[in-house]
């Protein structure tokens, strides 16, 4: 989709343009496996002290890895750089992932499968 070809409001409707969202893929192995009250409480705690803290919203799930795509929590908004890092650094210094993956910054809408 080609941005020039549409004006301000198509745009903005297809967030394209100077009106991109910018999110992240994310993936880890757990590395022994869990019951499903570990899982839930371990996916309580990714959220809490990762993404809500951070500003961000999560979109998959734990079973044997961890699995799914974060964006900005914010209406319009883009994940950031710095974003980005924290949720690398938290997920590093568990002990339960291992084999730590974060994507680049990519289209939120339009760039990630």
């Amino acid at each position: 989709m080609m941005a020039n070809r549409h004006n301000r409001r198509q745009r903005k409707k297809l967030r394209i343009g100077e009106f991109q969202e910018l999110g992240f893929s994310v993936s880890a192995a757990l590395r022994v496996p869990l019951d499903d009250s570990d899982r839930d409480a371990l996916i309580d705690v990714l959220l809490d002290d990762c993404i809500e803290r951070n500003g961000l919203l999560f979109g998959g799930g734990i079973n044997e890895m961890l699995d799914g795509f974060v964006t900005s929590d914010t209406r319009r908004g883009s994940a950031t750089e710095q974003q980005r890092q924290a949720v690398l650094v938290w997920l590093h210094a568990r002990p339960e992932f291992d084999a730590v993956t974060v994507g680049p910054l990519t289209d939120a809408w339009y760039g990630h499968n």
